[in-house]
């Protein structure tokens, strides 16, 4: 069995909207980046192509929560959410759950 083979595009994989998964004569599943007009992944099954993109999500969703820890623990920005930052007090007497007196 051929195993498949992902390729780094360069500019960061989650651009999911410029690639195509494409059946491959084979049977076998490739992907086709429409930016840098190559393939990015070939000799892939449905299985493959499924955890590949997972985890290229879960990469990206943890380099943007990387960035926004960054934002929320720097002591010189007071305002991470800019005008929509809540104290904990104002969140506390936002939430629906319980009343901020049991805090």
């Amino acid at each position: 069995m051929t195993e498949a083979v992902f390729t780094d595009c360069g500019y960061g994989m989650m651009n999911v909207m410029g690639q195509q998964i494409i059946k491959q004569p084979d049977g076998r599943l490739a992907v086709f980046d429409t930016v840098s007009d190559s393939f990015i992944v070939v000799d892939a099954d449905a299985e493959e192509i499924t955890e590949w993109r997972a985890e290229e999500a879960a990469e990206a969703a943890r380099e943007r929560t990387k960035a926004e820890l960054a934002r929320v623990l720097d002591e010189s920005n007071d305002h991470p959410y800019r005008q929509f930052t809540l104290t904990w007090e104002e969140a506390s007497r936002r939430d629906r759950r319980s009343p901020a007196d049991d805090r």
